[in-house]
């Protein structure tokens, strides 16, 4: 009996304008009221979550910055953390010296980004309303070593933005290597994140599971980048949108339709009407 449903949400729940269908809202809505815990799983910060979501009444657990936290909304508290040393930061910032690309920070449950590349969003974002979230969700600083520098908090994630794209793709096959003791990823075709080793999010579903004194089984698990693939195969049921990357295509024990086409949605609707 399923009992859980995780779901990635950019190119998962929410489509490509970034929204979040009727049809998808009311899936998830019939979904809670048979008892199933809805948990968002997301590479945002819970505070980047859209409204929409994050304030839905059944939404309490969410998993946010790749699995680096674990949050329990009703009680406004965090369940369990994974994040970068000052230490592993600054080996990433030497690493990525001279990188094409700009770099994001999330800590302390905020966006960071330096002054001069915040003002350069545009050119690296994908769209026009990613540009716009993205201004949103970043503070400017000035200049990122001193920042991370300035206190001794520990860092949820780092991010690289790219406008070209090849030059994205050598860089995350050398990462693969060259950084293994972190967990490198991505959620959308023009960027590169890196956490900490145990920030996954399938290290986080398993944390809930546990916690929640769930069996693995009983959750199932929805995503398209390859930040979801070990969410995918810890879940019960793992499922790739039909928009999802190679990796997460292969991953996956089945596939469902695109984000565009509420795959999500069409999935619930027939389970709960004994499709699957």
């Amino acid at each position: 009996m399923l009992k859980l449903i995780a779901f990635d949400l950019d190119g998962t729940i929410l489509r490509d304008n970034k929204e979040l269908s009727r049809r998808s809202l009311e899936a998830l809505e019939l979904a809670a009221g048979k008892g199933i815990r809805i948990v968002p799983a997301t590479g945002r910060l819970y505070s980047g979550i859209p409204e929409e979501i994050r304030t839905l009444p059944f939404v309490r657990y969410v998993i946010a910055a790749n699995g680096a936290e674990v949050y329990d909304a009703a009680e406004g508290k965090v369940l369990r953390r994974a994040e970068l040393t000052l230490a592993e930061a600054g080996r990433i910032l030497a690493y990525i010296k001279g990188e094409p690309a700009i770099l994001g920070c999330y800590r302390d449950g905020k966006g960071w980004m330096d002054r001069e590349e915040l003002s350069r969003m545009e050119e690296y974002a994908q769209t026009p309303k990613l540009a716009e979230i993205m201004k949103r969700v970043y503070t400017p600083v000035d200049g990122m070593e001193n920042f991370l520098k300035s206190s001794d908090h520990t860092v949820q994630k780092l991010m690289l933005f790219y406008s070209d794209l090849e030059a994205r793709k050598r860089t995350l096959e050398r990462m693969g290597a060259e950084l293994a003791d972190l967990a490198v990823s991505t959620s959308v075709p023009n960027n590169i994140e890196i956490n900490a080793r145990e920030a996954t999010k399938g290290g986080a579903l398993k944390f809930l599971c546990e916690y929640l004194h769930l069996n693995r089984r009983e959750s199932v698990a929805f995503g398209d980048g390859t930040n979801d693939i070990t969410m995918i195969r810890q879940a019960g049921t793992g499922i790739a949108m039909g928009n999802a990357c190679p990796e997460v295509l292969k991953a996956a024990d089945q596939v469902t339709k695109s984000n565009d086409q509420d795959g999500v949605a069409v999935w619930i609707e027939e389970y709960l009407t004994g499709g699957h």
